[in-house]
């Protein structure tokens, strides 16, 4: 862990207050539901000076991760500069500061903590959004339990899914070095409990599929032979699931999930943005969070179930590359997919190469995010929330990892070659 820098009072406490203080944003940050007399544009605004105060904390520290992952300062630059051709200068203006703070904090977030570190301040994260909308949803049902389905603490159904399914794997991958640990089994029960009674179809796939990788961390730790294959084996039966799960989409998405094969009335949003924006602005788009108040926006709502529903604003496209793609084309689209593209390439070179399991972890929240994002906004590093904050880190830490991993093994191929 790096060190704090020397403050007046002493360092266990500081260092304790920024646990503290990482571990409320983050809880804030993961868009829940703040309820009255509590004004959210009050906190909001207090987040500001907040993660800038922890940022100056350790700015020598940030500053150097912040540089070491290119891809994303590309991406984010490209957001950033997209002011110039925005079609709402105003909302991009908006939505780029805020990208700004979560950059800025999840560099501190790497900077400040080791992988383990992180993977046990998210537990507490996580922890307290699961226990406290299991107690809401018991002791306030008016408030924790929605037409749809529980929603906890947060403003609807899906967004205690997608925390719960987060949490659930995180804890399932933490006990796969520690079985007897009855914390982390209780903690998936609940979280799994939650993730169920949300009712949130995609929530409760994107959990399966993501335990169905779960033996994939057995087989890596494997001998070379056995891990290929293992490894090939598991491609094969993977593969053939997802053969059955597309010829049997209609059976699975009506039948089980009852979401109906546009996706619960995503397709034909996705059909019209694709469509405007390729016919309008491909190349670059309508501006990072300029799309959706612009005419091309207004256009896709008054021609879609958005319109039916009385939506005028605070709309967005149902899937992060959908929207990204909106935002800023296909020059954004390809810079954003080259982040994960990085990304992934490096964190199995990790994975394989140390066989540890916070590289193990990485991977899983990687996987989380892409398939995530298929369906659903506000993940990713383009988001100004605890999912954007939890995306940067990964991205730099698999950066700064991966660079470390660089300097152990060049001295070792240096030695075999003038051996």
């Amino acid at each position: 862990m790096i060190g704090t820098q020397q403050l007046s009072v002493p360092r266990h406490l500081v260092e304790k207050l920024e646990v503290a203080a990482t571990v409320f944003w983050l809880l804030y940050f993961l868009d829940i539901n703040i309820p009255p007399p509590i004004p959210p544009g009050a906190i909001n605004a207090l987040s500001y000076p907040a993660v800038a105060l922890l940022v100056a904390l350790h700015w020598k520290q940030v500053a150097y991760v912040a540089t070491r992952n290119i891809p994303l300062l590309l991406f984010l630059a490209l957001a950033m500069f997209s002011t110039v051709w925005s079609a709402d200068l105003d909302s991009t203006l908006d939505i780029s500061r805020g990208l700004l703070r979560t950059f800025l904090f999840g560099a501190y977030f790497t900077a400040r903590y080791r992988l383990k570190e992180q993977m046990q301040i998210l537990v507490w994260v996580i922890g307290l959004a699961a226990l406290l909308s299991l107690l809401v949803c018991i002791g306030v049902p008016g408030y924790g339990i929605g037409e749809q389905g529980w929603q906890g603490i947060f403003p609807y159904k899906n967004y205690m899914g997608r925390a719960m399914v987060l949490g659930g794997i995180l804890l399932v991958t933490l006990a796969l070095n520690n079985w007897q640990n009855w914390f982390y089994w209780m903690g998936f029960g609940l979280t799994f409990f939650l993730a169920i009674v949300s009712q949130s179809s995609t929530s409760v796939l994107l959990l399966i599929l993501l335990l169905a990788q779960m033996p994939l961390y057995g087989l890596v730790k494997q001998q070379y032979r056995v891990r290929v294959i293992l490894l090939s084996l598991a491609c094969v039966i993977f593969s053939g699931i997802l053969m059955i799960v597309v010829a049997q989409q209609e059976t699975i998405l009506v039948d089980i999930l009852g979401e109906g094969t546009s996706f619960n009335g995503r397709t034909p949003i996705w059909t019209l943005v694709i469509d405007v924006v390729t016919q309008n602005r491909p190349w670059f788009g309508y501006g990072y969070g300029g799309f959706w108040t612009s005419d091309a926006g207004a256009h896709v709502i008054a021609n879609t179930w958005a319109s039916d529903a009385g939506i005028r604003d605070n709309f967005n496209a149902h899937s992060v590359y959908i929207e990204m793609f909106a935002y800023l084309g296909i020059i954004g689209s390809i810079f954003y997919a080259l982040v994960f593209i990085n990304a992934a390439i490096k964190g199995m070179v990790l994975l394989f190469a140390r066989k540890q399991l916070e590289y193990f972890w990485l991977y899983q929240f990687l996987m989380f995010i892409t398939l995530a994002s298929l369906a659903d906004v506000g993940l990713g590093v383009s988001a100004t929330n605890a999912y954007g904050i939890l995306s940067i880190a990964a991205c730099l830490s698999i950066s700064l990892e991966y660079q470390r991993l660089q300097k152990k093994q060049l001295p070792r191929k240096i030695a075999e070659i003038t051996a």
